[in-house]
C-alpha cells in the first residue's frame, strides 16, 4: 500500500510538472522563441517543480524518474506540435520509449515508498548538513537535468529537422543494443541480489563477470548513439558534447563514487577491480591471477 501511494504521488508530481512545462513551451513557441532555448527553460521549470515536491515529501529521490522521462516527453511533444511524423522520427521515438520504459520500470521495482532516499543522497546530506537543500537543488536535481538536456539535443534536432537516412540505422541499432545491454545487466543483478547470502558478495555472473558496470556501459552507448544521429549534419557537430559529458559523468563521478562505497563493505572488491574491466566487456585480466592465488593459496594446491 505504501508503494502504491508513493507511485501515485509521483504520478501526480510528474503529470503536473510536465503539464505546466509543455503548456509554457507552447506559449513560448507561439511567441517566436527558439526551440532549443525554450525547451531548456521549460526543462528547468519542470525540474524546479519536481524539486519542490521532493522537499515537501522530504525525499530527494522524487527526482530520480526525471532522468528517464524528460527526453521522451519533450521529443514526443516536438513531433506532435510540428507534426513531424516520418520513418526516422517514429523509429527514434520507439527507441526512446524502450529506453524510458526500461529505466522507469527499474526505478519502480526498487521503489518502496515516497520516503525512499538513495544512499548517495544520504551521504551528501550527511556531508553538507544545513547546506543540503542547495546541493539538492543544483547537484541532485538541476545538474542531471542540464546534462541530459545537452545529451538530448541531437534527438530534438532530429525531431524537427531531419528525415530518415540509412545512416540513422547505425545510430538506432547502437541505441537499441545499448538499452538491451542495460536490461540484461539489470536482470542479472536482480537475480544475483535475490540469491546472494551476504551483502558483501560480488556479482560475477553473466555480463558482470567481464565488466564491473555493464549497465553504465549501456547508458553511455545510448547517448553516444543519440549523438550519432547528427553526424550527417557536420555544421552542428558540437551538440555531440552532451554524449561526451555523459562519459565524463559516469567515468569520473558515478563509478568512482559507487566503487568507493563498495570497498567499505565488500572486502574482495579490490581484487575484483584488478580482474575485471571497469566498463568495456573484456576478458578477465590474467595479471590478477597471481594476486588471486596469493590471497587464496589453498585453491592452488
Amino acid at each position: 500500500m505504501n508503494k502504491l501511494k508513493g507511485l501515485l504521488y509521483l504520478l501526480v508530481v510528474y503529470v503536473l510538472a510536465f503539464g505546466i512545462a509543455l503548456s509554457v513551451e507552447v506559449l513560448l513557441l507561439r511567441a517566436g522563441w527558439d526551440i532549443l532555448l525554450s525547451l531548456l527553460l521549460v526543462d528547468v521549470i519542470a525540474t524546479a517543480i519536481v524539486y519542490l515536491f521532493g522537499v515537501v515529501s522530504k525525499s530527494p529521490s522524487v527526482y530520480d524518474p526525471y532522468w528517464s522521462l524528460q527526453t521522451l516527453f519533450f521529443y514526443l511533444f516536438l513531433l506532435v506540435y510540428f507534426a513531424r511524423w516520418n520513418l526516422g522520427t517514429i523509429l527514434v521515438l520507439a527507441v526512446l520509449t524502450y529506453y524510458s520504459v526500461r529505466l522507469t520500470a527499474n526505478f519502480i521495482v526498487g521503489f518502496d515508498d515516497i520516503h525512499y532516499i538513495d544512499w548517495r543522497y544520504k551521504m551528501l546530506k550527511a556531508k553538507t548538513g544545513k547546506a543540503f537543500q542547495i546541493v539538492n537543488f543544483f547537484g541532485i536535481n538541476m545538474m542531471p537535468t542540464l546534462l541530459v538536456y545537452l545529451a538530448s539535443v541531437p534527438f530534438f534536432l532530429y525531431g524537427v529537422s531531419r528525415d530518415f537516412s540509412y545512416w540513422d540505422l547505425f545510430a538506432l541499432i547502437t541505441m537499441t543494443l545499448a538499452v538491451t545491454l542495460e536490461l540484461v545487466a539489470d536482470m542479472e543483478m536482480k537475480r544475483f541480489i535475490k540469491n546472494r547470502t551476504d551483502r558483501s558478495q560480488i556479482n560475477e555472473t553473466g555480463l558482470w563477470k567481464y565488466s564491473r558496470h555493464p549497465n553504465y556501459l549501456g547508458e553511455i552507448l545510448f547517448w553516444v548513439g543519440g549523438a550519432l544521429l547528427i553526424i550527417p549534419q557536420a555544421e552542428i557537430w558540437y551538440w555531440a558534447s552532451g554524449a561526451v559529458g555523459m562519459v565524463l559523468l559516469f567515468c569520473f563521478i558515478s563509478i568512482p563514487m559507487i566503487e568507493k562505497n563498495f570497498l567499505t563493505y565488500k572486502p574482495s572488491y579490490a581484487l575484483y577491480q584488478k580482474k575485471v574491466s571497469m566498463l568495456l566487456i573484456l576478458p578477465r585480466k590474467k595479471a590478477a591471477k597471481a594476486a588471486e592465488c596469493a590471497e587464496n593459496p589453498a585453491e592452488t594446491n
